[in-house]
């Protein structure tokens, strides 16, 4: 294996870091790598906030995700799929897109679609620099917040935070094992042949990872943690809310 897929590879989450800054250089640096990630029909449908206030850090920790790493990690930055931009580039070209270009399902898959594959760009390209990061998802759990802290407009919503920081934890922890290959990878049909067989020998691998990781404090295995999973409504809300954002009513 080459450089870059030993570094994919060993990829961890890093949740607690050191005091050393990331620099303006090297976060621009990561970002422009994000932004050269592939992108449909070239809308380059996001917008990165870069949140510094320890003011809307700390609303945002309190009202929304109690995540600790949104106000210890040197960078905070907050991805959002954004498609105000296509319509106000349409309007400098005196056109006027239908005022339906934002209802429409595809609208909302591409611009989201566009935003998680430019985050992890970025993100590979700051692992490669040795600083670390974790997605915070918890900011859907209240997306009216975080759009009243952070001044979004219609036609755009957060998707997810992004931490950075240089990794405080034990850089040779193990990677957190991934499904076993013939589980995700099919041959030209889906189907779930051996499936179960192959997921119960991986949930044993889990459970003694986490075993180990927590001197035996945690036994749980990926299966049980999926049904657990599977049984909460998962922000049931996110509808509405994306609605009154002018996504996904077609």
């Amino acid at each position: 294996m080459n450089a870059i897929e030993n570094l994919m590879l060993s990829h961890k989450s890093v949740r607690r870091f050191t005091d050393q800054p990331v620099s303006d250089e090297l976060l621009e640096r990561v970002v422009r790598c994000g932004q050269h990630a592939a992108t449909s029909e070239f809308i380059q449908a996001y917008t990165i906030i870069k949140v510094t206030d320890p003011k809307v850090k700390e609303a945002i920790y309190n009202e929304v995700t109690s995540q600790k790493p949104i106000l210890s990690a040197p960078v905070f930055l907050v991805f959002c799929a954004d498609v105000s931009r296509l319509l106000r580039a349409s309007e400098m070209n005196q056109r006027k897109a239908p005022e339906s270009y934002l209802e429409y399902t595809e609208t909302f898959l591409m611009a989201s679609v566009d935003t998680a594959i430019a985050a992890q760009n970025t993100v590979i390209a700051a692992e490669s620099e040795g600083v670390g990061c974790t997605y915070i998802g918890g900011i859907r759990n209240n997306l009216p917040k975080v759009m009243e802290l952070l001044s979004i407009p219609n036609g755009v919503y957060p998707l997810f935070g992004l931490v950075m920081g240089y990794p405080l934890e034990n850089s040779d922890e193990a990677a957190k094992p991934r499904l076993p290959l013939d589980v995700v990878l099919k041959e030209e049909k889906y189907h779930t042949d051996g499936e179960e067989e192959q997921i119960r020998a991986y949930d044993e691998v889990i459970r003694q990872y986490y075993i180990d990781r927590t001197d035996g404090k945690r036994d749980e295995t990926w299966s049980m943690q999926m049904a657990d999973f599977v049984e909460k409504p998962q922000r049931p809300f996110l509808k509405e809310v994306l609605g009154k954002q002018g996504f996904l009513l077609k």
